[in-house]
């Protein structure tokens, strides 16, 4: 199964962050259209109080209720209605929902421009709805509501006339001007936000181009140049990892070194050494996997084997060991590397910290015998040495 680079995952990581962010605002989006409901039913019932006790009423007020406050109120609704449901379907997509919002706040200003034509300004609605889909970085959407935003205003300007107060634009110079003005405002609007969605892409790409080169740079801090492994920082970070999340998994700290690399230096040049530490850290990475293998310095590495028991890793250093008597270096037929290693499993009353010095000392008797594997062994007290401890606190 092929692994998936640390580079790919930062960069779907930073994806995912903005896709939570343009959810939020989706959600928000649709709150801002009950709002804008809400707010208008408040409007339209003031109104209908201030008409209703004026002479300027010209129609029963039965009636002026239906048409100006629960027809805009009730259709406003089923948009609403619509839009929520589409929003809360687990099926569809997000740029699915992010229409749906847009698209259905333009046909709420529809509605409430219909019908209150009289009042010219209503039409600053439609511009607030081009301009909250800016957000979405998305020239599409953006193009699609300020198309619907201007179908709709001028379907609802020559074919509908809900307000018997409405002036035809053909009937009066003044009602077709301020219409023109309106149009060229809105096309206006639109292409300021296309002009916003454009600084507002680079702004993120550059953010994320920024992001991603931190990401790689600290990345690139946590390896070892020669090898490719890990490098002490990072062993550092992974023990600190181990000690602040207490294991609940077997686990193994090995140590291991190439058995006299100071004479592959020494008879063969520095070169040879390094194209041997090379090779013996492929194949630690083969056998033990590359997010386990640290370089801790010189030909000296570290294993840490999460969820694996002891035996288990002694069979794969058993493995590993006739692997890299199997290394070739080039030019040099007299030497076949041999590797020792020393393994100390985890033990919860000695805890994390002393993980590093078990295997230490279990690789040091490994290095008596050479091409050795060692396992450290917890000491065991007896009654008798309690017995002594005991009476030396006391004397302290």
């Amino acid at each position: 199964m092929e692994e998936t680079s640390p580079h790919t995952l930062q960069v779907e990581s930073i994806r995912n962050d903005l896709n939570r962010i343009m959810d939020e605002w989706l959600h928000l989006h649709f709150r801002l259209s009950v709002v804008l409901v809400s707010i208008a039913l408040l409007v339209e019932v003031a109104l209908a109080f201030y008409i209703a006790g004026s002479d300027i009423l010209n129609t029963t007020v039965p009636i002026y209720i239906l048409k100006f406050i629960v027809a805009p109120c009730g259709l406003s609704t089923l948009v609403l209605l619509s839009s929520f449901l589409i929003l809360r379907a687990k099926s569809l997509s997000q740029r699915t929902k992010q229409y749906a919002a847009s698209l259905s706040l333009v046909l709420i200003c529809c509605v409430y421009y219909t019908a209150h034509s009289a009042f010219v300004p209503i039409y600053a609605l439609y511009a607030v709805s081009i301009f909250l889909t800016t957000t979405y970085a998305d020239y599409t959407l953006t193009g699609v509501t300020s198309a619907l935003a201007l179908l709709t205003l001028t379907l609802s300007e020559l074919l509908i006339n809900w307000d018997q107060d409405k002036v035809s634009i053909f009937a009066d110079a003044n009602r077709l001007v301020n219409f023109l003005v309106i149009v060229s405002i809105l096309i206006g609007f639109s292409i300021v936000a296309y002009v916003t969605i454009y600084y507002e892409r680079r702004k993120n790409e550059a953010s994320l181009r920024r992001e991603v080169e931190r990401e790689l740079l600290k990345e690139s801090m946590l390896f070892d140049e020669l090898t490719g492994a890990f490098n002490r920082k990072a062993l550092h970070n992974e023990m600190r990892l181990l000690e602040q999340n207490t294991p609940t998994e077997p686990l193994v700290f090995c140590i291991t070194d190439i058995d006299h690399f100071k004479s592959v230096n020494d008879l063969y040049g520095h070169q040879t050494g390094d194209l041997c530490l090379t090779e013996f850290a492929c194949v630690l990475c083969d056998y033990f996997g590359e997010s386990s293998v640290f370089r801790y310095g010189g030909d000296e590495f570290c294993l840490i084997l999460k969820n694996t028991t002891i035996e288990e890793a002694t069979l794969l250093c058993e493995r590993a060991q006739i692997r890299i008597r199997r290394i070739d270096l080039e030019g040099v037929t007299s030497f076949r590397p041999t590797a020792s290693f020393g393994l100390a499993a985890y033990n919860e009353s000695d805890g994390v910290t002393r993980l590093f010095n078990q295997a230490d000392e279990a690789l040091y008797a490994a290095k008596r015998t050479r091409n050795a594997i060692h396992v450290y062994q917890r000491p065991v007290r007896t009654v008798d040495s309690f017995r002594i401890l005991s009476q030396e606190d006391n004397l302290k």
